[in-house]
């Protein structure tokens, strides 16, 4: 088997189909989808049932989280390459047979990330992905890549597995590939196959202030924590408290407080200087003298 697609999902009874047949349609086919429900109480096991397809691998689990999910689906995976795919997104027919003709010319390659389309629930295109051009230092600066696109060698992934920690969450996508990047050299090409839903259930529209410090703080000893990182590129890390930082600032704004909004701003350029000339600057710029309806940046 070359590939495994690993979809970790809770209470996405609602999204989910058309997330999986989006994989049943492709025109490559020696894949398997293994699905992990973190403990839906919704009807999310009927939904997977209906579709009546032999690639699926259905394992329902205690709610721990969408890195356990990940990783438990590493672990059972059985492809040559494991890819991941969120609940709430959906990819193009071609997405499978793009990464396997690169690979199978590529043999070498360890990692492959492909690149993705930002898409309204109604269909209509927002933008294509900006990916990363240094790696790994771009990585550091801010986090373009994403699961979704990422194709990893069975043996690399089963030994570079996910962070649970509960505190880290919805900030572990970032953690895992800086840790990846600074290991392994990331082949990246842009070819836009994969698509990311703005709908508004969405999770990272879930802004909560003391929440999002826990990640800060915990992104930051998660990568304190690793050797490879720390011994390498330690002086980067107080860059990503920066970049948090400021991402806190900017959802503070569009949730209505101005003055934490700054606040955080202030200590995100102070820690880092170049924040000043982020595009997240000129968003936050934006919204404090003209304020719009809350969207994550």
């Amino acid at each position: 088997m070359f590939f495994s697609i690993v979809i970790p999902t809770y209470n996405r009874a609602h999204l989910i189909e058309t997330t999986v047949k989006s994989l049943l349609s492709q025109s490559f086919g020696d894949f398997e989808i293994i699905i992990i429900d973190d403990g839906s109480a919704d009807n999310t096991e009927e939904i997977i049932q209906q579709l009546h397809s032999e690639k699926i691998v259905y394992y329902k689990i205690e709610n721990k989280g969408v890195a356990h999910a990940r990783n438990l689906g590493i672990q059972k995976a059985k492809g040559k390459y494991i890819g991941f795919l969120d609940s709430d997104d959906k990819v193009k027919p071609n997405h499978l047979q793009t990464a396997y003709e690169y690979l199978s010319k590529n043999p070498q390659t360890q990692i492959l990330h492909l690149n993705f389309i930002w898409m309204k629930e109604d269909g209509a295109i927002i933008r294509e992905n900006k990916l990363p051009q240094n790696m790994p230092g771009d990585i550091f600066k801010g986090n373009t890549l994403h699961v979704n696109c990422i194709f990893i060698l069975n043996e690399v992934a089963k030994q570079n597995l996910f962070n649970e920690s509960r505190d880290l969450m919805f900030a572990e996508d970032w953690d895992f590939f800086i840790k990846l990047a600074v290991k392994y050299p990331i082949k990246i090409i842009n070819a836009p196959t994969a698509f990311l839903v703005d709908h508004k259930d969405r999770s990272m529209r879930n802004f909560d202030l003391p929440v999002w410090e826990k990640r800060r703080d915990a992104i930051t000893l998660s990568l304190l924590n690793d050797p490879v990182v720390y011994q390498n590129f330690s002086d980067k890390i107080k860059g990503v408290h920066a970049r948090m930082n400021s991402l806190i600032a900017l959802n503070s704004i569009l949730t209505g407080k101005k003055k934490t909004g700054v606040k955080f701003y202030i200590k995100s350029i102070t820690e880092n200087p170049q924040e000043l000339f982020r595009r997240r600057t000129l968003a936050i710029i934006k919204h404090l003298l003209n304020p719009s309806r809350q969207k994550f940046r």
